[in-house]
């Protein structure tokens, strides 16, 4: 029979999981920031807020000085003052949890709900592809199977299984074909991003290894020695390889070839129609606007305020706050991040290279923008905030 310990952690997961769940408004805009409820219902419940101390109450007072200063002198978007309003409150949400306490059984439950959603996801993923003729549908399986929007979630789960520790040799061996299942869910996302983000955490993860901090001792190369072993026989003698083709050829076109296979370029730094192109037009935009406006940019208006569309993505996480918060922000944004990633290392390798992978997936897409990822941002802030506050006590 369930204790009520387990309970308690069981029906945080499902909320969790609640939480990362997409809902869309317009045309890609997240919006399932229902979980702001959550630390809402704690200090309802405690009847006191948790103070910010040091580096967050500092971040916390110039993000709104900025807010402020650029309502009053941007008169030319007063016309917009509650879009700004509410862009600012999103902003802010990843302060939200640092206004209670996050404590052991939360953090408990935060790991197993991206542990659990991205494992769904992955599964989904395969199911999807099953349905298709691969070989009909080529490289445009991107927009029929997986989403990309998500692929910062399953590094995150990746890494947090990768580390999971148990006694039982069975859950210890439960972990290959977990981190099976949620790395082809990464390859299914058809997303350059995610595989970069693995990958670049994976580097820093051979960095800490051969560090100082973690020994690489005999005992560790056999533990991944057999988890690479587990993993080539399970692909070998499963057929997931047939499920892996295509992703791997699509990577290996978009990632390090310079023409599709029509022969039209993919990789074309001067033509705004083309991805990259695009991109570049983009970073020019946004350089140029907050060139005019260095100190507080757009006032938290998003980038749609300057292209045709009316709805825009700035196809980069710190592109987004650069153009958003002007200099200042982004510096202060960057330091947080920095200050929020020390801690994180020091506490868990799991939460940590999930970070690192977020911030390298983030040099392409948004990720703390989108709700689920303002989710995760929030909870890491919250779990920091909470161990500042201890340290002071």
């Amino acid at each position: 029979m369930m204790n009520k310990e387990n309970f308690i952690i069981c029906f945080m997961v499902a909320l969790f999981i609640g939480f990362m769940g997409q809902v869309t408004l317009g045309s890609a805009f997240s919006g399932n920031y229902i979980f702001l409820i959550f630390p809402l219902v704690y200090l309802l419940k405690d009847q006191s807020v948790k103070l910010l101390s040091g580096d967050l109450k500092i971040a916390f007072y110039i993000f709104s000085v900025i807010f402020f200063v650029a309502w009053l002198f941007q008169y030319s978007y007063w016309h917009l003052s509650l879009r700004k309003l509410v862009s600012f409150i999103l902003f802010m949400s990843m302060f939200s949890y640092a206004l209670i306490n996050i404590n052991d059984r939360m953090v408990t439950a935060f790991k197993i709900a991206i542990v659990v959603y991205t494992f769904y996801l992955s599964l989904s993923n395969l199911n999807e592809l099953r349905s298709f003729d691969l070989v009909t549908l080529g490289y445009s399986a991107k927009n029929q199977v997986g989403n990309q929007r998500y692929g910062f979630l399953y590094i995150i789960g990746f890494w947090l299984v990768f580390f999971y520790q148990s006694q039982s040799f069975l859950l210890r061996l439960s972990k290959i074909p977990l981190l099976i299942i949620i790395f082809l869910g990464i390859l299914l996302t058809f997303s350059r991003a995610s595989i970069v983000g693995l990958i670049g955490s994976g580097l820093v993860f051979l960095i800490v290894i051969f560090g100082s901090k973690i020994k690489l001792t005999v005992k560790n190369l056999g533990v991944f020695s057999l988890y690479g072993l587990g993993v080539g026989i399970v692909v070998a003698f499963s057929g997931i390889y047939e499920y892996i083709a295509l992703p791997f050829e699509y990577f290996a076109d978009k990632l390090f070839a310079f023409r599709s296979s029509d022969g039209s370029e993919n990789f074309n730094l001067v033509n705004a129609a083309s991805s990259s192109g695009y991109r570049i037009f983009l970073i020019k935009s946004i350089l140029e606007y907050v060139a005019s406006s260095p100190l507080f940019g757009s006032g938290y208006l998003g980038i749609w305020i300057i292209l045709d569309d009316g709805i825009g993505s700035a196809h980069g996480q710190l592109n987004d706050v650069l153009f958003r918060t002007g200099i200042i922000g982004l510096l202060i944004y960057l330091y947080l991040l920095q200050k929020l990633g020390s801690y994180l290392y020091k506490v868990d390798l799991g939460l940590f290279l999930g970070f690192i992978g977020v911030l390298v997936f983030g040099l392409f897409h948004e990720t703390f923008k989108v709700s689920h990822g303002a989710f995760v941002l929030a909870f890491l802030i919250g779990m920091w905030a909470t161990h500042l506050r201890k340290r002071t006590l």
